[in-house]
């Protein structure tokens, strides 16, 4: 073998570990963070019922990755694109990836999307967690750039609004927004988040007559019923949670985990 031929396959041996190495080095990128707990208001309180008590739990400090769920299914192939059942995803599901079933053109560091409550459902029990409820997510969400409770900072309201309303069409690299008194990354800035109970927001037939608590949100009751009704930001997502059905997959809607 020639000294040339060596050092091309030396090279590209190089080449191969440095991809291996940058792949682990996405994947191992998941880190919790522990919040205390707490009570939260709910944007649509009920007269008896103003705070939800939220018990310690983590969270994930970014949302799942491209690359992180990647990972997944390849250890689980069942969650494959053109493998899910269509009950499970709609015909969206990452179709942002190639369609040999890796990541194509898509950011390995960017949030993984196009991804449907099943899926990343999924995705987290196999991590040996879950998805936080929406009472978590609305704890850690609320937190401000200093305080846990960020409506207490001048223009709390008017920042998160201006995240949500900036968000590129195609989300960046996860990590590098907006950071919070948890510790928690990209809350608002990057995608819309599935959360556990994300039906809780929608009123149906049968949770009328049972005199579900979420009640007041028909016909729009809830908007006058408001915990604040200037909180825009709020309104915008439980009006997005509202319209989630499980098997949605939509390409401004991520997920993170909890436990």
């Amino acid at each position: 073998m020639s000294r040339l031929a060596a050092a091309l396959l030396a090279l590209a041996a190089l080449a191969v570990a440095f991809d291996a190495r940058a792949e682990t080095a996405h994947v191992a990128a998941a880190a919790m963070v522990q919040v205390t707990g707490g009570e939260v208001a709910l944007l649509f309180p009920v007269e008896g019922e103003e705070l939800a008590t939220v018990a310690p739990f983590a969270i994930d400090a970014t949302p799942v990755t491209n690359a992180r769920f990647l990972a997944f299914v390849r250890e689980h192939p069942e969650w494959a694109k053109g493998a899910v059942p269509r009950i499970f995803a709609t015909e969206g599901y990452l179709a942002h990836w190639g369609e040999d079933g890796g990541l194509g053109a898509a950011d390995p560091d960017a949030p993984v999307t196009n991804v449907s409550w099943f899926a990343a459902a999924a995705y987290c029990e196999a991590r040996g967690a879950r998805l936080p409820t929406e009472a978590e997510w609305e704890l850690v969400a609320r937190a401000g750039e200093r305080l846990a409770d960020g409506y207490l900072e001048p223009g709390y309201r008017e920042r998160v609004l201006a995240l949500v309303n900036g968000r590129a069409p195609v989300p960046g690299p996860v990590g590098r927004g907006e950071l919070n008194a948890y510790g928690v990354y990209d809350m608002h800035g990057l995608v819309w988040e599935w959360v556990f109970d994300v039906g809780a927001a929608l009123n149906t037939a049968d949770s009328r007559s049972a005199g579900d608590r979420r009640l007041q949100l028909l016909c729009g009751g809830g908007s006058a019923g408001a915990a604040d009704t200037s909180d825009y930001a709020a309104f915008l997502r439980y009006a997005f949670r509202s319209g989630l059905s499980g098997d949605y997959a939509g390409g401004g809607l991520g997920f993170r985990c909890a436990s």
